[in-house]
This record gives structure tokens, C-alpha cells and sequence, in this order.
């Protein structure tokens, strides 16, 4: 009887060594996976802009009399544009550069256009007609006829780098006989408004 005991003894403490075992490889074989985030998200930018300096006319004349003079760019504004135009088909071209440095796209949401003070004129989209003058806004050159209109869109920067869209305005005398009068532009303005795409 003895020997019974020690045998279901030793068969008891031969189990439990078992158990402890077999909880102890389970143990093992447990894994926790923690993520955390540790930093604060950083702010989407909005920064669309003209890109500043010096915008300098590029006059097409039929006899080299026109002449169109610089305008300076600021970040939102293009001032001082002054044109001559002598003869039918004379052109200034205005070349400057709309840069998104932000991180958020934008789309074009309105462009207004505020004619000459005391002139009569029709505007269709980002084209203005004042009698024999063309006022247009095109992309990338002077003769393209992708011009700028609503719903345009401008991407975000890429990394670092800013995202440019090249804008031309050209005022253009588009008449069929030259003028002995002046054209007043005295007041003319284009706005040009971008909201977040």
C-alpha cells in the first residue's frame, strides 16, 4: 500500500510538473503588440501665391511702335502694367507664375473682372473686350487657348518643392483700324480667388 502511495505520488508530482510545464511553453508563445504615437500632427498649409519680381511686358508690334513696360508681383498683387498698343494687332504679353507652396489644392472658385473706369466692355469667362482691346488670360504661353477659368486647379507642393502654374496676360488691340484716341484702362483689374479643392 506504501508502494501504491508512492506511486500515485510520484504520478501526482509528475503531472503537476507536466502542467507547470505546459503553462510555462504556453507563456512563451504569448506576444503583445503596442503602437503608440508620440508626436503631435503637424498643420496642412494653405500658401497659394504669385511668385514676386519683376514682371516685364514682351511687346509684338507691327511697326515697333508699342511698347509695354514692367509691372512688379507681390505676393497677391501684379501692379504698374502700362501698355502702348499703336496698330491693329499689337500685343503685351505678361508672363507670371501662380506657385502653391502649401499642402492643400486649391481650385479656382471665381475670377472677377473690373472693367476700365468709363469703358464699355463684354466679359466672357477670363476674356475682356473694350472696343478694339482683348484682354485675355491664358496658361503656359501668349497663344495658348487654354485660358484660365473656374474650376481650374493648382496641386499641393511636392515635398518641398512648390507646385507652379505659368499665367500669361495679354492685352491685345484686336480692331480693324488703329485709333487717334486713347484707351483708358484707368481701373482695370482681374481677381482671381482659390479655394481649398
Amino acid at each position: 500500500m506504501i508502494r501504491k502511495k508512492k506511486i500515485i505520488l510520484s504520478f501526482i508530482i509528475i503531472a503537476v510538473v507536466l502542467l507547470l510545464s505546459i503553462s510555462i511553453a504556453y507563456a512563451a508563445l504569448s506576444t503583445s503588440l503596442v503602437i503608440t504615437v508620440n508626436s503631435t500632427q503637424n498643420p496642412m498649409t494653405w500658401d497659394i501665391a504669385f511668385q514676386t519680381g519683376t514682371v516685364t511686358g514682351v511687346s509684338t508690334s507691327t511697326n515697333s511702335l508699342s511698347s509695354c513696360g514692367s509691372a512688379t508681383a507681390t505676393t497677391d498683387t501684379i501692379s504698374g502694367i502700362s501698355t502702348t498698343l499703336a496698330d491693329v494687332g499689337d500685343k503685351c504679353a505678361y508672363t507670371f507664375v501662380i506657385r502653391n507652396n502649401g499642402t492643400i489644392a486649391g481650385k479656382i472658385s471665381s475670377i472677377d473682372i473690373t472693367k476700365p473706369t468709363n469703358t464699355t466692355c463684354t466679359i466672357v469667362g477670363s476674356t475682356m473686350v473694350c472696343g478694339d482691346i482683348t484682354y485675355k488670360l491664358h496658361y503656359d504661353n501668349e497663344s495658348s487657348t487654354s485660358l484660365v477659368g473656374i474650376g481650374d486647379t493648382i496641386a499641393p507642393k511636392d515635398g518641398s518643392t512648390p507646385t507652379l502654374k505659368r499665367v500669361v496676360l495679354t492685352i491685345e488691340h484686336t480692331g480693324t483700324t488703329a485709333s487717334t484716341e486713347d484707351y483708358d484702362q484707368l481701373g482695370f483689374s482681374y481677381k482671381i480667388t482659390y479655394e481649398q479643392n
